[in-house]
C-alpha cells in the first residue's frame, strides 16, 4: 500500500529510476551531491546527477518516514527500505562532511535461482577443499614471504595493499605512522569503494568512490554516534574496505569486529613504540569495550590473529623518521609464533 510519501519520493528519486529499475542494476550509491556510482555486472560506474543537497536530504526524511524514523542532525543514520524493497543507508551530516550525503541503495534480486543453477552462478571450485585451507595459506605465505625476504621495502608495502592484508601501523606521536597510512591508501587501486571511519578528518582519498564516515569522540557531539554504530552502517555500503583512523578508544572493537566480518585490507594507526606495544595497546584497548570485556582472553588472541597481517612500527630521530622491525603474520607462522608470543613477550 502506497503512503502519502510515496509519489513525492518516486518525483525526487526520478534521476536514478533508470538505473533502480534495470534488473542489471545491484546499487547505486550517491556520496555527495552532482555525483551517483551506478554497481552493475559487479563494477561501479560513475555519473554526474541532478540531485542537490536538498534533493537528497528531502530523500532521506520521507524514506526514513516511510518506516517511521526520524532522520537529521540528532539521528543521521538510518537503515530502512524503499516502497519497491530496495535496501537504504542514510548517513546526514555530522556523520558525514558538510555539504555532503551518502545514500547507499540496494536494490534485491527480482529473481530466485534454482537449485541446479548453483554450478554456473558460483565460483564453488573449492567447496570440498576444507582439507587442504593450510596449504593454500601456505601458498600465500609464501608469497609475501618472498617481497618480504627480498629486503625492498616499497615493493613489499605494494604487495601487503594490493593483496588486502590488515596492515596496523604503530608509533609514539609525530613519528611518521599517519602520513604513511596516507601513502598506503594513495597504493590502493583507484577503482574500489572506500568507506573512512574517523574522529577528525585526517585521512586523504584520492579515490573518487569513497565516503567519509565520522564519529564523536566519547559518544559525545550533536548524535552521539560512535564507531561501533559507523561499522554497521558501513557494512550495509559495499565496500571494497573500511580504513579507520587512529586506533582509540570504542575504534578499537569496530576494527576487530570489521576485520573478521569479511573485510580484509584495513589500513590503521595505533600508538605503540614497536609491534608488541602495539599489538598490547590493541588488546588493553578492546578489553575496555563492553563488547571485548566479555570476550576471554584466548578467544580475542584468536580473533587478533586471524584479523593482523602485518605490524609496521614508527619512531623519529629529529628530523630523521625510522621504520623499524616489521612483524609479519606469514614470517611468525613459519617460525611457528602467533600474535599471542607478541603478546608474552616482555
Amino acid at each position: 500500500m502506497q503512503t502519502e510519501a510515496d509519489p513525492q519520493l518516486r518525483l525526487l528519486l526520478d534521476p536514478v529510476l533508470d538505473w533502480l529499475e534495470d534488473p542489471g542494476t545491484e546499487e547505486v550509491a550517491i556520496n555527495r551531491p552532482g555525483e551517483v556510482f551506478v554497481r552493475q555486472a559487479g563494477m561501479y560506474t560513475k555519473y554526474e546527477s541532478r540531485l542537490n543537497y536538498d534533493d537528497l536530504e528531502d530523500i532521506a526524511i520521507l524514506a526514513g518516514a516511510l518506516r517511521k524514523q526520524d532522520v537529521g542532525p540528532h539521528s543521521p543514520l538510518c537503515a530502512t527500505e524503499l516502497p519497491n524493497g530496495e535496501r537504504l543507508q542514510i548517513c546526514l551530516p555530522p556523520t558525514v562532511p558538510s555539504g555532503t550525503i551518502s545514500l547507499t541503495i540496494r536494490r534485491p534480486s527480482s529473481q530466485v535461482s534454482q537449485l541446479k543453477e548453483v554450478s554456473s552462478r558460483y565460483d564453488a571450485s573449492r567447496w570440498n577443499q576444507w582439507h587442504s585451507r593450510r596449504t593454500r595459506q601456505n601458498q600465500r605465505d609464501d608469497e609475501i614471504l618472498t617481497y618480504y625476504q627480498q629486503g625492498d621495502l616499497e615493493t613489499f608495502l605494494r604487495a601487503c595493499v594490493t593483496g588486502r592484508l590488515t596492515v596496523l601501523l604503530c608509533g609514539p606521536t609525530g613519528s611518521g605512522k599517519t602520513t604513511m597510512s596516507k601513502t598506503l591508501i594513495s597504493a590502493i587501486p583507484l577503482h574500489e569503494r572506500l568507506v573512512t571511519i574517523e574522529d577528525t578528518l585526517e585521512l586523504v582519498i584520492p579515490h573518487e568512490n569513497h565516503v567519509r564516515l565520522l564519529y564523536s569522540k566519547n559518544g559525545g557531539g550533536l548524535s552521539a554516534v560512535t564507531a561501533e554504530h559507523l561499522l554497521q552502517a558501513s557494512l550495509r555500503m559495499r565496500p571494497d574496505r573500511i580504513l579507520l583512523g587512529e586506533m582509540r578508544d570504542e575504534a578499537a572493537w569496530a576494527y576487530l569486529s570489521e576485520v573478521v566480518s569479511g573485510h580484509p585490507g584495513s589500513i590503521s594507526t595505533i600508538h605503540g613504540a614497536d609491534p608488541v606495544q602495539g599489538l598490547k595497546k590493541l588488546f588493553s584497548l578492546i578489553k575496555a569495550t563492553k563488547q571485548g570485556a566479555g570476550l576471554e582472553d584466548k578467544t580475542l588472541i584468536d580473533m587478533l590473529s586471524a584479523a593482523i597481517d602485518v605490524i609496521v612500527p614508527f619512531r623519529s630521530r629529529g628530523d630523521v623518521y625510522e621504520i623499524g622491525e616489521v612483524w609479519l603474520a606469514a614470517d611468525a607462522r613459519q617460525r611457528g609464533e602467533t600474535i599471542a608470543n607478541l603478546l608474552d613477550h616482555h
